[in-house]
């Protein structure tokens, strides 16, 4: 049977009240599983996406510094020329073993987006779980 506007048999109260109640926890669901994901990453991962361009770099410095219940955390400091000439500066976060191969002034691999040249890694970054799975999905 076709129902036009106004002549469809009421709901109970009931299930209009569950359907609101329904309706509003999907809603709230949505906003909150959205406001959990990471942009920064997924902004930097879409750059990414448009191909990274590999070159050499130069270890400018090597710090540590002591995060809370972390403990250490050991940090690598470079410079790097993009395509257009341009001296870059990026700072990788990395592991302890990493960390120790490298001396001021040695020279590195250096990963940086061809869309946007400023952002940059070098391979065996700690990067977070979400990262990966990002690059996984998306190569």
């Amino acid at each position: 049977m076709v129902y036009f506007s106004g002549s469809a048999p009421k709901r109970a109260p009931a299930v209009r009240a569950a359907r609101v109640i329904i309706g509003i926890l999907a809603v709230s669901a949505i906003v909150y599983v959205l406001s959990m994901l990471p942009y920064d990453v997924l902004r930097v991962e879409r750059h990414r996406l448009f191909g990274e361009v590999r070159t050499i770099g130069r270890v400018t410095a090597l710090r540590t510094d002591v995060a809370p219940g972390d403990g250490l955390r050991y940090y690598i400091d470079y410079k790097y020329i993009d395509n257009d000439g341009l001296a870059r500066q990026g700072t990788a976060r990395v592991k302890r073993d990493l960390w120790i191969q490298f001396h001021t002034g040695a020279r590195l691999n250096v990963l940086f987006a061809r869309s946007r040249p400023s952002l940059s890694r070098i391979p065996g970054e700690i990067e977070t779980p979400f990262q990966h799975w990002l690059r996984r999905t998306f190569d």
